[in-house]
């Protein structure tokens, strides 16, 4: 029976072959069964290898899209602060006049 393993969030399996059990005697198993066997599993895992390799580029560059779209935010707020303060304290007082009505 397959172990589990957990690490970093992500759960690790063993499988069959990786442990080296078989339901059948080993008196009893073909070597041609055990490589077709193990030949099957191998070109899975390839397959599955292929598919991550594929999905890890994607996220790769989603995840750079969004840094460099937080960096511009960022530059944004800035220049909106400085922009803000800069309004904030006017360089000559405000002249102030009462209105009679």
């Amino acid at each position: 029976m397959p172990k589990s393993k957990l690490r970093h969030g992500v759960t690790i399996l063993e499988s069959i072959h990786t442990a080296g059990l078989s339901s059948v005697p080993k008196t009893q198993r073909s070597a041609h069964l055990e490589l077709y066997a193990l030949g099957r599993e191998k070109s899975r895992l390839t397959q599955e290898k292929l598919a991550l390799d594929a999905r890890r580029e994607v996220i790769d560059r989603h995840l750079g899209s969004i840094n460099k779209r937080i960096c511009l935010l960022q530059e944004d707020m800035v220049r909106e602060q400085q922009a803000e303060a800069g309004l904030k304290a006017p360089s000559q007082p405000i002249k102030m006049v009462d209105i009679h009505y």
